[in-house]
Protein backbone atom coordinates (compact mmCIF):
# COMPACT_ATOMS: atom_id res chain seq x y z
CA UNK A 1 0.00 0.00 0.00
CA UNK A 2 1.37 3.30 -1.18
CA UNK A 3 1.07 6.00 1.81
CA UNK A 4 0.82 9.94 0.70
CA UNK A 5 0.84 13.08 1.81
CA UNK A 6 -1.86 15.30 0.00
CA UNK A 7 -1.73 18.90 -1.09
CA UNK A 8 -4.98 20.51 -0.63
CA UNK A 9 -3.75 23.58 -3.64
CA UNK A 10 -3.90 20.69 -6.36
CA UNK A 11 -4.87 16.63 -5.60
CA UNK A 12 -1.03 15.92 -6.24
CA UNK A 13 0.19 12.91 -4.05
CA UNK A 14 3.57 12.55 -2.49
CA UNK A 15 4.19 8.52 -2.48
CA UNK A 16 5.66 6.59 0.43
CA UNK A 17 5.92 3.38 0.77
CA UNK A 18 7.04 2.96 4.70
CA UNK A 19 4.73 4.47 6.85
CA UNK A 20 7.54 5.66 9.33
CA UNK A 21 8.73 7.69 6.39
CA UNK A 22 5.66 9.44 5.45
CA UNK A 23 5.19 10.53 9.00
CA UNK A 24 8.22 11.86 9.05
CA UNK A 25 7.73 13.93 5.94
CA UNK A 26 4.82 15.02 6.72
CA UNK A 27 6.29 15.79 10.17
CA UNK A 28 8.58 18.38 8.41
CA UNK A 29 6.04 19.90 6.12
CA UNK A 30 4.47 21.01 9.13
CA UNK A 31 7.36 22.21 10.34
CA UNK A 32 8.10 24.31 7.59
CA UNK A 33 4.51 25.73 7.64
CA UNK A 34 4.92 26.51 11.13
CA UNK A 35 8.48 28.47 10.40
CA UNK A 36 7.36 30.15 7.59
CA UNK A 37 4.21 31.58 9.85
CA UNK A 38 7.19 32.79 12.51
CA UNK A 39 8.50 36.16 12.92
CA UNK A 40 11.53 35.34 10.85
CA UNK A 41 9.34 33.54 8.32
CA UNK A 42 7.67 35.23 5.36
CA UNK A 43 4.55 37.12 5.73
CA UNK A 44 0.66 36.02 4.95
CA UNK A 45 -0.54 36.32 1.68
CA UNK A 46 -3.50 38.49 0.96
CA UNK A 47 -5.38 38.35 -2.03
CA UNK A 48 -5.24 42.32 -1.98
CA UNK A 49 -3.15 45.02 -0.84
CA UNK A 50 -0.44 43.43 -0.56
CA UNK A 51 2.93 42.10 -3.03
CA UNK A 52 5.34 39.56 -1.51
CA UNK A 53 7.94 39.62 -4.35
CA UNK A 54 10.91 37.53 -3.79
CA UNK A 55 14.46 35.72 -5.30
CA UNK A 56 15.48 32.27 -5.02
CA UNK A 57 18.22 30.72 -6.60
CA UNK A 58 17.64 27.24 -6.60
CA UNK A 59 20.67 25.45 -6.95
CA UNK A 60 21.21 23.38 -10.20
CA UNK A 61 17.08 23.08 -10.52
CA UNK A 62 17.02 19.78 -12.80
CA UNK A 63 20.39 17.99 -11.70
CA UNK A 64 21.03 14.48 -11.27
CA UNK A 65 24.16 14.83 -8.47
CA UNK A 66 22.98 12.75 -5.92
CA UNK A 67 20.21 10.92 -7.89
CA UNK A 68 18.57 14.01 -8.19
CA UNK A 69 16.54 15.18 -5.84
CA UNK A 70 14.12 13.44 -3.24
CA UNK A 71 10.48 13.89 -4.33
CA UNK A 72 9.86 14.37 -0.41
CA UNK A 73 12.32 18.11 -1.45
CA UNK A 74 9.91 18.94 -3.95
CA UNK A 75 7.12 19.65 -1.42
CA UNK A 76 9.65 21.24 0.80
CA UNK A 77 10.29 23.73 -1.92
CA UNK A 78 6.91 24.10 -3.11
CA UNK A 79 6.24 25.15 0.50
CA UNK A 80 8.26 27.93 0.57
CA UNK A 81 7.05 29.36 -2.90
CA UNK A 82 3.96 29.11 -1.97
CA UNK A 83 3.99 32.32 0.33
CA UNK A 84 4.66 34.54 -2.63
CA UNK A 85 2.56 36.32 -4.77
CA UNK A 86 5.68 36.49 -7.25
CA UNK A 87 8.85 34.88 -7.31
CA UNK A 88 12.04 35.09 -9.42
CA UNK A 89 13.82 31.57 -10.30
CA UNK A 90 17.42 31.23 -11.05
CA UNK A 91 19.50 28.40 -12.18
CA UNK A 92 16.42 26.29 -13.54
CA UNK A 93 18.42 23.79 -15.82
CA UNK A 94 17.58 22.17 -18.94
CA UNK A 95 15.39 19.12 -17.70
CA UNK A 96 12.29 21.03 -16.21
CA UNK A 97 10.88 17.86 -14.69
CA UNK A 98 11.36 19.24 -11.27
CA UNK A 99 10.38 22.63 -11.90
CA UNK A 100 7.30 21.06 -13.97
CA UNK A 101 6.62 19.16 -10.50
CA UNK A 102 6.87 21.71 -8.58
CA UNK A 103 4.29 23.94 -11.05
CA UNK A 104 1.85 20.66 -10.47
CA UNK A 105 2.58 20.46 -6.72
CA UNK A 106 1.61 24.56 -6.62
CA UNK A 107 -1.18 23.76 -8.72
CA UNK A 108 -3.61 25.86 -10.88
CA UNK A 109 -3.85 28.99 -9.50
CA UNK A 110 -0.24 29.54 -9.85
CA UNK A 111 1.34 30.54 -13.31
CA UNK A 112 4.76 30.22 -14.71
CA UNK A 113 7.50 31.98 -17.46
CA UNK A 114 10.53 30.08 -18.37
CA UNK A 115 13.58 31.80 -20.41
CA UNK A 116 15.56 29.64 -23.04
CA UNK A 117 18.68 28.00 -21.96
CA UNK A 118 21.57 30.53 -22.67
CA UNK A 119 23.94 28.81 -24.87
CA UNK A 120 27.92 28.61 -23.62
CA UNK A 121 30.08 26.92 -21.16
CA UNK A 122 29.69 30.76 -19.19
CA UNK A 123 25.74 29.97 -19.06
CA UNK A 124 26.06 26.16 -17.64
CA UNK A 125 22.62 25.96 -20.05
CA UNK A 126 20.82 28.05 -17.08
CA UNK A 127 17.30 29.21 -17.83
CA UNK A 128 15.66 32.13 -16.03
CA UNK A 129 12.19 31.51 -14.73
CA UNK A 130 9.30 33.65 -12.88
CA UNK A 131 6.40 31.71 -10.42
CA UNK A 132 3.05 33.60 -9.82
CA UNK A 133 -0.01 33.33 -7.90
CA UNK A 134 -2.87 33.81 -10.82
CA UNK A 135 -5.00 35.00 -8.00
CA UNK A 136 -2.80 38.07 -7.37
CA UNK A 137 -0.58 38.97 -10.14
CA UNK A 138 -1.58 39.26 -13.73
CA UNK A 139 0.86 38.72 -16.68
CA UNK A 140 0.13 42.01 -18.82
CA UNK A 141 1.57 40.82 -22.23
CA UNK A 142 5.15 41.70 -22.54
CA UNK A 143 8.12 38.65 -22.04
CA UNK A 144 11.49 38.37 -23.48
CA UNK A 145 15.36 38.26 -22.59
CA UNK A 146 17.95 41.32 -22.77
CA UNK A 147 20.59 40.70 -25.19
CA UNK A 148 23.09 43.73 -25.52
CA UNK A 149 24.29 45.35 -28.72
CA UNK A 150 27.48 44.56 -30.17
CA UNK A 151 29.68 42.70 -32.77
CA UNK A 152 30.69 38.60 -32.14
CA UNK A 153 28.55 38.89 -29.15
CA UNK A 154 31.47 40.70 -27.60
CA UNK A 155 29.64 42.17 -24.39
CA UNK A 156 27.03 38.75 -24.40
CA UNK A 157 25.57 37.98 -20.59
CA UNK A 158 26.69 34.73 -19.43
CA UNK A 159 23.19 34.45 -18.91
CA UNK A 160 20.94 36.59 -20.65
CA UNK A 161 18.56 38.53 -18.25
CA UNK A 162 14.90 38.08 -18.52
CA UNK A 163 11.97 40.65 -18.40
CA UNK A 164 8.12 40.27 -17.35
CA UNK A 165 5.57 42.52 -17.62
CA UNK A 166 2.53 42.16 -14.50
CA UNK A 167 0.37 44.00 -12.34
CA UNK A 168 -0.37 43.71 -8.98
CA UNK A 169 -3.76 45.56 -7.42
CA UNK A 170 -2.59 49.04 -8.25
CA UNK A 171 1.28 48.52 -8.82
CA UNK A 172 2.04 47.90 -12.72
CA UNK A 173 5.83 47.04 -13.01
CA UNK A 174 8.46 45.51 -15.20
CA UNK A 175 10.65 43.43 -13.52
CA UNK A 176 13.76 41.55 -14.39
CA UNK A 177 15.67 38.83 -13.14
CA UNK A 178 19.31 37.99 -13.47
CA UNK A 179 21.95 35.81 -12.59
CA UNK A 180 25.53 37.42 -12.62
CA UNK A 181 28.69 35.20 -13.72
CA UNK A 182 30.62 34.63 -11.03
CA UNK A 183 34.10 33.24 -11.99
CA UNK A 184 37.05 33.89 -9.43
CA UNK A 185 36.80 35.30 -6.08
CA UNK A 186 39.70 36.77 -6.54
CA UNK A 187 39.01 40.46 -6.94
CA UNK A 188 41.97 41.09 -9.22
CA UNK A 189 41.19 38.47 -11.41
CA UNK A 190 39.89 38.91 -15.11
CA UNK A 191 36.81 36.76 -13.95
CA UNK A 192 35.58 38.97 -11.29
CA UNK A 193 36.36 42.29 -13.39
CA UNK A 194 33.67 40.46 -16.14
CA UNK A 195 31.31 40.28 -13.03
CA UNK A 196 31.33 43.52 -12.19
CA UNK A 197 30.97 44.57 -15.95
CA UNK A 198 28.01 42.52 -16.06
CA UNK A 199 26.33 44.37 -13.57
CA UNK A 200 27.33 47.80 -15.03
CA UNK A 201 26.53 46.88 -18.45
CA UNK A 202 22.80 45.30 -17.28
CA UNK A 203 21.75 48.45 -15.44
CA UNK A 204 23.62 50.70 -17.77
CA UNK A 205 21.78 49.39 -20.59
CA UNK A 206 18.20 49.31 -18.59
CA UNK A 207 18.96 53.54 -17.75
CA UNK A 208 19.89 54.11 -21.98
CA UNK A 209 17.59 52.15 -23.37
CA UNK A 210 14.82 51.55 -20.36
CA UNK A 211 14.48 54.43 -18.01
CA UNK A 212 15.12 57.47 -20.07
CA UNK A 213 13.05 56.45 -22.89
CA UNK A 214 9.03 56.41 -23.38
CA UNK A 215 8.63 52.76 -22.98
CA UNK A 216 10.01 52.88 -19.15
CA UNK A 217 7.81 51.61 -16.18
CA UNK A 218 8.56 50.82 -12.06
CA UNK A 219 10.75 48.76 -13.13
CA UNK A 220 12.55 45.65 -10.62
CA UNK A 221 15.85 43.85 -11.68
CA UNK A 222 16.40 41.04 -8.94
CA UNK A 223 18.29 37.78 -8.81
CA UNK A 224 21.90 36.08 -7.80
CA UNK A 225 24.02 39.48 -9.01
CA UNK A 226 27.31 37.43 -6.93
CA UNK A 227 27.29 40.58 -4.24
CA UNK A 228 29.99 40.03 -2.06
CA UNK A 229 28.80 42.78 0.54
CA UNK A 230 28.00 45.84 0.67
CA UNK A 231 31.84 47.30 0.02
CA UNK A 232 32.30 45.52 -3.00
CA UNK A 233 32.98 46.86 -6.76
CA UNK A 234 30.01 44.50 -7.26
CA UNK A 235 27.83 46.59 -4.87
CA UNK A 236 29.02 49.79 -6.47
CA UNK A 237 28.19 48.82 -10.03
CA UNK A 238 24.51 47.42 -9.34
CA UNK A 239 23.91 51.10 -7.03
CA UNK A 240 25.28 53.45 -9.29
CA UNK A 241 22.75 53.82 -11.88
CA UNK A 242 19.32 54.71 -11.42
CA UNK A 243 18.62 51.66 -9.33
CA UNK A 244 17.66 51.79 -5.76
CA UNK A 245 17.69 48.85 -3.00
CA UNK A 246 14.37 49.04 -1.10
CA UNK A 247 14.99 50.44 2.57
CA UNK A 248 13.11 47.47 3.93
CA UNK A 249 16.44 45.27 3.03
CA UNK A 250 18.96 48.20 4.20
CA UNK A 251 17.55 49.38 7.61
CA UNK A 252 17.05 45.55 8.60
CA UNK A 253 20.25 44.83 8.12
CA UNK A 254 19.51 41.22 6.62
CA UNK A 255 21.80 38.29 6.47
CA UNK A 256 23.31 37.15 3.64
CA UNK A 257 21.54 35.08 1.44
CA UNK A 258 23.99 32.08 1.15
CA UNK A 259 23.57 29.33 3.58
CA UNK A 260 26.37 30.89 5.69
CA UNK A 261 24.96 34.16 5.39
CA UNK A 262 28.17 36.44 5.31
CA UNK A 263 27.81 36.78 1.07
CA UNK A 264 24.55 39.38 0.12
CA UNK A 265 24.74 37.31 -3.68
CA UNK A 266 21.28 38.03 -3.92
CA UNK A 267 19.84 41.50 -4.30
CA UNK A 268 16.61 43.18 -5.33
CA UNK A 269 17.00 46.55 -7.03
CA UNK A 270 13.90 49.22 -8.25
CA UNK A 271 13.12 52.36 -10.36
CA UNK A 272 10.20 54.10 -8.93
CA UNK A 273 8.46 55.87 -11.86
CA UNK A 274 5.60 56.32 -10.58
CA UNK A 275 6.39 56.72 -6.78
CA UNK A 276 3.55 54.28 -6.11
CA UNK A 277 6.36 51.26 -4.91
CA UNK A 278 5.93 51.54 -1.06
CA UNK A 279 8.00 48.74 0.86
CA UNK A 280 6.57 47.43 4.60
CA UNK A 281 9.02 44.81 4.96
CA UNK A 282 12.06 42.52 4.09
CA UNK A 283 13.71 38.99 5.20
CA UNK A 284 15.97 36.09 4.42
CA UNK A 285 14.28 33.06 4.66
CA UNK A 286 16.40 29.99 6.09
CA UNK A 287 14.32 26.88 5.50
CA UNK A 288 17.62 24.72 6.85
CA UNK A 289 16.15 25.90 10.51
CA UNK A 290 13.01 23.34 9.44
CA UNK A 291 14.19 20.86 7.15
CA UNK A 292 17.52 18.92 6.30
CA UNK A 293 19.19 20.29 9.76
CA UNK A 294 19.96 16.80 11.32
CA UNK A 295 21.53 13.90 9.09
CA UNK A 296 20.37 11.47 11.72
CA UNK A 297 17.04 11.87 10.38
CA UNK A 298 17.52 11.83 7.06
CA UNK A 299 20.10 9.01 5.93
CA UNK A 300 17.78 6.37 6.29
CA UNK A 301 15.73 7.54 3.53
CA UNK A 302 18.97 9.35 1.56
CA UNK A 303 20.01 5.87 1.66
CA UNK A 304 17.03 4.47 -0.39
CA UNK A 305 17.21 7.49 -2.40
CA UNK A 306 20.60 7.06 -3.40
CA UNK A 307 20.93 3.04 -3.50
CA UNK A 308 25.04 3.28 -3.09
CA UNK A 309 27.43 5.03 -2.22
CA UNK A 310 25.62 5.65 0.66
CA UNK A 311 26.69 9.31 1.87
CA UNK A 312 28.80 10.33 4.95
CA UNK A 313 27.76 12.70 8.00
CA UNK A 314 30.29 14.90 6.79
CA UNK A 315 29.07 14.50 3.20
CA UNK A 316 25.53 15.78 4.00
CA UNK A 317 26.24 19.62 3.90
CA UNK A 318 26.62 19.48 0.32
CA UNK A 319 24.07 17.06 -0.33
CA UNK A 320 21.53 18.94 1.13
CA UNK A 321 22.63 21.89 -0.96
CA UNK A 322 21.40 19.75 -4.10
CA UNK A 323 18.25 18.99 -2.39
CA UNK A 324 16.76 22.73 -1.86
CA UNK A 325 19.70 24.90 -2.12
CA UNK A 326 23.20 26.75 -0.81
CA UNK A 327 20.98 30.10 -1.36
CA UNK A 328 18.43 31.53 0.91
CA UNK A 329 15.14 32.87 -0.62
CA UNK A 330 15.01 36.81 -0.25
CA UNK A 331 11.68 38.61 -0.13
CA UNK A 332 10.05 42.35 -0.17
CA UNK A 333 6.66 42.68 0.97
CA UNK A 334 4.87 45.98 -1.02
CA UNK A 335 1.48 47.81 -0.74
CA UNK A 336 -0.22 47.19 -3.73
CA UNK A 337 -3.61 49.36 -2.70
CA UNK A 338 -3.37 53.02 -4.07
CA UNK A 339 -7.20 53.12 -4.20
CA UNK A 340 -7.13 56.30 -1.35
CA UNK A 341 -4.32 57.96 -3.31
CA UNK A 342 -6.44 58.32 -6.65
CA UNK A 343 -9.56 59.11 -4.82
CA UNK A 344 -7.28 61.98 -2.75
CA UNK A 345 -6.45 62.85 -6.39
CA UNK A 346 -9.59 63.24 -7.77
CA UNK A 347 -10.39 65.61 -4.89
CA UNK A 348 -7.83 67.78 -4.41
CA UNK A 349 -8.14 68.02 -9.20
CA UNK A 350 -11.74 69.27 -8.12
CA UNK A 351 -10.80 71.78 -5.56
CA UNK A 352 -8.10 73.65 -8.02
CA UNK A 353 -10.97 74.00 -10.39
Amino acid sequence: MNYFYLNPRKEQTLFIEDKTDRDSVIKNIVDLRKSLSSKDGIPEKKLTGNLILGTWNIREFGNTKYNGRMRESLYYIAEVISRFDLIAIQEVRDDLTDFNNICKILGNDWGSFISLVTDGVSGNRERMAFLYDKRTVSFKNVAGQIILPGENYKNAFARAPYMIRFQSGWLKFDICTVHIYYGKASKTSDEYKRRVTEIENLTGFLKKNYIEKERSNNLFVLGDFNIEDTLSDTYKAATSSSFKIPDAILKNKLPGSNVKQDKIYDQILYYNKFNDITFKNAGIFDFYKTVFNNFDTYKDRIAKHISAPVITDKEFNDFKTYQMSDHLPLWVEMNTDHAEDYLGMIINKQADK
